[in-house]
Parts: structure tokens; sequence; C-alpha cells
């Protein structure tokens, strides 16, 4: 995210290693360990709440345990998360490079679940912007181990968000290779929505052309493309009627408001 030398990352993350500020484990793979990954250590933690923290007179408060943040060594979804944290940080990083262009919103996994939970659990949220345009966007990163019927029920929730959101958002869908990339497509399609596919080794270049709208007939977008690309009817009528509902409760509250005063 912020360095372009591996070697000066390595050195730096070895640093707050050692003064605590993170803790790091190497997950085994096929019997050998695999590269550090790291997680806050407990003085991280009170670093980050610190620089969260807006009222300096407020005591900070951390409720932090390095041994749980530890557990998803162990976890089976730690290549998902790693997966999905990483395209989030490549667009960081290539913003980074390019003054017009930023991540203005990186909602993590777990947020998500927080204020969308009800309807939907995306893998991440995100608006991305290059000059005077800007893409909107819910990540579903897909390691190829679920029925492809689970991606068709979620297509179904994500179709209820947009409804009920009113936001004309994407879903962007990372799967392992070209094989899955069909199968993901054709499990999307019933439900209208502005759904762009891609492959792995296309999203770690994920601000290029490598996103491909479902009704695109194989042409592949750059991320910021997506927000020119036409959106289905069936999409447009969901934001149309969220907009419609959206402006009669405007009027509603107006109206009890000017009741209330008089």
């Amino acid at each position: 995210m912020f360095f372009g030398d591996r070697n000066t990352a390595q050195h730096r993350m070895t640093r707050l290693y050692e003064l605590r500020l993170v803790e790091r484990f190497r997950p085994l793979r096929q019997g050998r360990g695999g590269e550090y990954h790291y997680v806050l250590d407990q003085l991280g933690a009170y670093v980050v709440a610190v620089m969260a923290n807006r009222d300096p007179d407020r005591e900070v408060k951390v409720r932090w345990r390095t041994d749980q943040a530890l557990s998803i060594a162990m976890s089976q979804r730690l290549a998902h998360t790693v997966g999905t944290n990483d395209l989030f940080v490549r667009l960081v990083a290539a913003a980074r490079h390019d003054p017009a262009a930023q991540l203005v919103t990186w909602w993590g996994e777990r947020y998500c679940k927080a204020v969308l939970g009800e309807v939907v659990r995306p893998d991440g949220l995100g608006v991305w912007q290059e000059a005077d345009r800007s893409v909107t966007f819910c990540l579903e990163y897909d390691r190829g181990s679920e029925p492809l019927g689970r991606l068709a029920a979620k297509a179904a929730d994500f179709a209820r968000l947009e409804a009920a959101w009113g936001v004309a958002f994407w879903v962007l869908v990372v799967v392992p290779g070209p094989r899955r990339e069909a199968g993901a497509r054709a499990a999307l399609s019933g439900e209208g929505l502005a759904i762009a596919t891609t492959t792995q080794p296309g999203a770690v270049r994920p601000t290029d052309a490598v996103w491909a709208p479902l009704d695109a007939d194989g042409t592949r977008l750059r991320l910021i493309d997506l927000a020119g690309w036409p959106r289905s009817a069936a999409s447009t009528a969901r934001l149309a009627e969220a907009a419609r509902l959206a402006e009669a409760a405007h009027y509603r509250r107006a109206g009890q408001w000017s009741e209330e005063a008089s």
C-alpha cells in the first residue's frame, strides 16, 4: 500500500514487530512456512485508537486481545481475507501514483456485516474515484470452494439491497480462473444486477481493463469506466422505485414537521 520496494516494506514491518506494535505468524503451506502475516499487537491497537480519537481530552480505552487476532492464522478464511484486502490495497497503491484517483471509501467485511448484514454481506464495499467520475461497488471474492448456487442466492440479496438502498452500485466478482468465471457469470445473470467479473490474476490490476460486465459480450473495462456502462432495465426500475419511495418519505417527514411547527 505504501511502499514500492518489497525489501523496504519487509524491513519496516520487522521494525514494527520489534517495537511490539504488530505480531506476526507464518502459515504453513505444504509443510513449509509461508510469508509473514501481521496483525496488531496490544500497543499497536492503542496507537490506532489514539489516532482515531477526535477528542484529545477523552480517555482512550481499548479492548484488544492479540491471541484472538492471531486466531486467523489457523482459519480457513485466511486466504479469502488476504485476497479481499489485497484488491483494496492495490487500489490505494494505484491512487498514490495518480493525483486524480482516490479510493474514497473502504468498508471491510466486518463493517459491511454490521451495516448491511440484514440484507446482504459483501466481502467489502468501496467507492473508487477518478477526476469527476466515481463508481460504488460491493466486492465478492470467490475462491471456488462454494457451489455456484450460493452466488445465485446472493445475487437476489444484492437486488434487495439495490431496491432498499437506492444507490447505483456494481457487484465486482473475483474468481480463481476462466472456467469458474464462466460458471459464475451464468449463475449471477438472473437478477439484472450491474455485475462485472474478473479472475484472480486480473484482480492484481484492479484499475485496468480487467472487468467484464455480464452483458458486455467479452468486453473488459477499466474500473472507472463501469460508471458509464448502461444498467439493465431491472436495475434501473429498482433504483427509480427506491428514489420514488425516498422522495415520498421526505415529503411525509416535511409535512409532519410543518404540522408540528404550526
